[in-house]
């Protein structure tokens, strides 16, 4: 009996032994905050105990959770074929490695631009339709430059939008230090058709299937086309189901979204719920318990430190 009694104590030491010193390796590592309006420096522990340090993010009380690496067999991403909805450009998914927490204060008010109401969305209820045209385009003299990346707009003239304020508004959109021009390393502006290296298209669901054959956008969805984005006048009203009455967060979404495949970026997943949506995420038909999002931070992240594209 006290040789039994020996035994079990010298478990009970191994057990807690294994517990305080091998066990804490298993621990999730985490993340930090930030006072707000300056930039914050995040410490991301990996279970290496390398550390990486990010600068560039200016986001008060922002969390940042890293993920463990999936396996081959949690990677498989499948889609029901029967529906034949399209994947926009076709682009794979990626799961994503890190998972971002913010306040839903502080999700809302990072649709704020200057100068730009993504609420009211340039819509022109009075806009004159002209029955001659089918287009109406942006008229401007900007000369192509290598430094910059060129774009041409026009807009159907059924679709209600005013095309001087959705031109100023996406400008302000992708020129956004939180948008693709600081992970393009450069800026955007509009040229003529002839001039532009890719044309941004607001069009009624009718005209955005024709533009986006063979993808099958349904009416319902937009899509980036060899080197079209076409941008549906239907969602640019409705929005979709988990963005609920949240028009601006969609706007810029549908904006950065498809603008992100041109830039040669695929689709992504939600990190885990309740973290913001990565933007290369097919937000306009789920976002998965994420919460919307529609500036591209996980990407920066990913760009910065080469982690997926």
């Amino acid at each position: 009996m006290e040789k039994r009694n020996t035994l079990l104590v010298m478990s009970l030491i191994v057990f807690v032994f294994c517990t305080i010193y091998i066990g804490t390796d298993l621990l999730a590592p985490i993340v930090t905050e930030g006072k707000s309006n300056e930039p914050i420096n995040v410490e991301i522990i990996q279970n290496n105990d390398e550390l990486i340090n990010i600068s560039e993010i200016t986001a008060p009380s922002t969390t940042i959770l890293i993920q463990k690496e999936s396996s081959p067999e949690e990677e498989l991403v499948t889609y029901n074929e029967e529906l034949n909805i399209a994947e926009s450009d076709g682009a794979s998914v990626t799961i994503a490695q890190l998972a971002i927490f913010v306040s839903e204060d502080e999700r809302k008010s990072r649709t704020l631009i200057e100068s730009v109401n993504l609420n009211l969305g340039c819509l022109d209820e009075g806009k004159n339709q002209d029955p001659e045209n089918q287009w109406e385009v942006l008229d401007n003299e900007n000369k192509y430059t290598d430094n910059t990346l060129n774009i041409s707009l026009k807009v159907e003239s059924t679709v209600k939008i005013d095309i001087n304020c959705i031109s100023n508004m996406i400008l302000k959109i992708l020129n956004d230090p939180r948008g693709w021009s600081t992970i393009a390393n450069k800026k955007f502006q509009f040229t003529s058709f002839e001039r532009s290296d890719f044309e941004i298209i607001f069009a009624t669901p009718n005209t955005v299937d024709e533009l986006c054959a063979p993808l099958a956008t349904s009416g319902i969805y937009s899509c980036r086309r060899e080197n079209k984005v076409v941008l549906n006048y239907f969602r640019w009203l409705a929005g979709a189901k988990d963005f609920g009455t949240d028009l601006a967060t969609y706007r810029l979404y549908l904006v950065n979204h498809e603008v992100g495949h041109m830039l040669g970026w695929g689709h992504s997943s939600c990190p885990t719920e309740g973290a913001l949506a990565p933007l290369m995420m097919q937000q306009s038909k789920s976002t998965n318990g994420c919460r919307p999002y529609g500036w591209p931070t996980y990407e920066r992240l990913a760009d910065i430190y080469n982690t997926q594209k």
